[in-house]
């Protein structure tokens, strides 16, 4: 089962030891396919979103096939806003997000030397790998502006910082 409880998921992760690297993988490719099956399509997981406190995730992009263990990202280039960045962890949540469109992936155990991965490819090894240092979606999102002070928000009005709030609920909310 994917966790959805931020506490959980902030989990400090180890080391992936060779011999653990298949029976991982084969526990991240059912999740994903069970999430799929449910109507909660993905592109990507990692290991503590499963429960297991270990440094690897899996990328899976059409006939793209990724593992990304004990990966860090060495170099990026072109820093980007990617709109509507979604994590399995947080069903129906999207939010606006600064990440990069290259990026250069090493101490990868499966690919030893390493990899460029690019657009969309790049943002999914950014997000699965922000995981494995406990950093969440709402850790990258891009706060939404409020819009321009000439339009005052009611209290009814959906709050303008996207929470699906009132404003009167939210930041309207009079302490």
């Amino acid at each position: 089962m994917i966790l959805t409880d931020e506490k959980a998921l902030r989990i400090k992760c180890s080391d992936v030891l060779p011999e653990e690297v298949d029976e991982i993988r084969e526990a991240l490719e059912k999740e994903l396919d069970q999430s799929a099956k449910a109507g909660s399509p993905g592109v990507g997981l990692a290991a503590p979103q499963i429960g297991i406190p270990k440094r690897m995730s899996i990328v899976r992009i059409d006939n793209i096939k990724i593992d990304l263990v004990n990966a860090s990202i060495d170099k990026a280039f072109d820093e980007v806003i990617f709109e509507n960045e979604g994590c399995l962890s947080f069903p129906g949540r999207v939010e606006r997000t600064k990440r990069f469109r290259e990026v250069h992936i090493l101490d990868n155990m499966v690919e030893p030397r390493g990899f460029i991965a690019t657009g969309l490819l790049a943002v999914v090894c950014q997000h699965e790998l922000d995981h494995l240092r406990g950093v969440l979606l709402s850790d990258v999102a891009i706060p939404v502006e409020p819009e321009k002070k000439s339009k005052k928000l009611r209290p009814n009005d959906p709050c303008w910082c996207g929470s699906n709030k009132k404003y009167k609920k939210c930041h309207g909310k009079i302490s």
